[in-house]
């Protein structure tokens, strides 16, 4: 048992592992569901895309942008399910390399300070891709907001572990 008490304790670098695998899972289920492409969202947007033309021209012009769209949807969600994995995974695998380096040198503490910035970029590229994906999609952008939160908090929680690697400054041969 430790002495200090819960509140005051720091944030464990296993806790921000285990907020990554939560991630992974929330994103993993959006990728199943095909980023929340919905079919309502883009009638709507065939609508609005549509409003100009004239009555007698509005159905060809819409058939004529389904086909094309649909195509455009299938081919992007399935190029964006790689990115968006490979960056999850990579946040993953940059933390661990970081958790198992206990820095007696200085390049060693340079290192793991490198793969805790890997994983903070990691995090800020995983954002871009859900925000670029939530505006091309015709999809709920709501639904990208929770996880967009959680990988904001991710990164603060990385960030405050790479600071946190100063106690080994004064130790370093």
């Amino acid at each position: 048992m430790s002495d200090i008490p819960k509140s005051e304790r720091s944030e464990s670098p296993l806790r921000a592992q285990h907020m990554v695998y939560n991630i992974r899972k929330r994103i993993t289920a959006e990728l199943m569901a095909t980023f929340g492409y919905s079919e309502k969202h883009f009638e709507k947007h065939l609508k609005a895309v549509t409003a100009y033309a004239a009555d007698d021209e509005r159905e060809e012009l819409a058939g004529r942008i389904r086909e094309q769209e649909e195509g455009f949807n299938l081919w992007f969600i399935e190029h964006e399910r790689s990115r968006v994995m490979t960056f999850c995974q990579d946040i993953s695998v940059h933390m661990r390399a970081a958790n198992t380096i206990w820095p007696e040198y200085w390049p060693e503490y340079e290192e793991r300070r490198l793969q805790w910035d890997k994983a903070m970029e990691n995090c800020n590229m995983l954002q871009d891709e859900l925000q670029y994906i939530a505006e091309v999609l015709p999809a709920d952008k709501n639904k990208y907001t929770g996880i967009v939160l959680e990988i904001e908090h991710l990164f603060n929680t990385i960030k405050g572990l790479r600071q946190s690697d100063n106690r080994f400054k004064k130790h370093l041969k």
